[in-house]
């Protein structure tokens, strides 16, 4: 196979796998909206340190045990928890929003 579709060919499969991660990070939102609402009924605050230290420690070990930088796992891993607490915050103020338009009417 010459270079020029040797390129394109992992130009395509690079394209593929950044769409199935952009689908999976969908699906955590997805999630961590559905925490918002639990958090929420159970009275409980959107952020949770301990819990957000063992999933990083988890996260590193998987890194170093598949040959993935650390900075870049460190990084991402702060992206994905970043945008579950804004998510998480959004659905729960919009449940009290909801709470205070039912009190009203």
């Amino acid at each position: 196979m010459n270079e020029k579709l040797e390129l394109e060919k992992l130009r395509n499969e690079i394209a593929t796998v950044t769409f199935k991660i952009l689908d999976l990070c969908g699906k955590r939102i997805e999630l961590a909206r559905k925490i918002a609402v639990v958090k929420s009924k159970m009275g409980l605050p959107i952020e949770n340190p301990e819990v957000e230290r063992d999933l990083k420690r988890r996260v590193l070990k998987f890194c170093h045990e598949n040959n993935v930088d650390d900075d870049f796992c460190t990084k991402l891993f702060e992206l994905l928890i970043s945008e579950s607490k804004r998510v998480q915050k959004e659905v729960i103020k919009s449940k009290s929003l909801e709470e205070i338009h039912k009190a009203e009417g």
